[in-house]
């Protein structure tokens, strides 16, 4: 193997400056920009929760974060959409839970959202 090689080897297994040496589900800070939100598995009660930006996540030891920061969805105006399964909520529009902290859906249903 030439010398060339062995540089060119090296250099393709050195990680980015830009990147982090961990994977997203092991860092312990999270920055959420604005419109953005992150799904966090409590893995003690095994139920997921959305976590909304702007704001600076601390994931706790039994934490894992499953997907994101992703962009949330925006609905421009004069448009609408669709949501299959929307959650339940009562007389003040506050969105409702079971004993174990999952968010009770209205499922087989449809809510046309403006």
């Amino acid at each position: 193997m030439s010398s060339r090689e062995r540089s060119t080897r090296s250099k393709q297994s050195q990680p980015n400056d830009n990147q982090s040496a961990m994977p997203p589900s092991e860092e312990t800070i999270f920055r959420i920009p604005p419109y953005y939100f992150l799904h966090v598995l409590d893995q003690n009660t095994n139920v997921t929760r959305v976590e909304v930006g702007p704001q600076t996540y601390i994931r706790q030891d039994n934490e894992r974060v499953v997907s994101g920061p992703s962009k949330m969805i925006v609905v421009p105006p004069r448009h609408y959409c669709v949501v299959e399964n929307p959650v339940v909520k009562n007389d003040q529009g506050q969105v409702q839970f079971d004993p174990s902290g999952q968010v009770r859906l209205m499922h087989a249903d449809l809510e046309v959202t403006f």
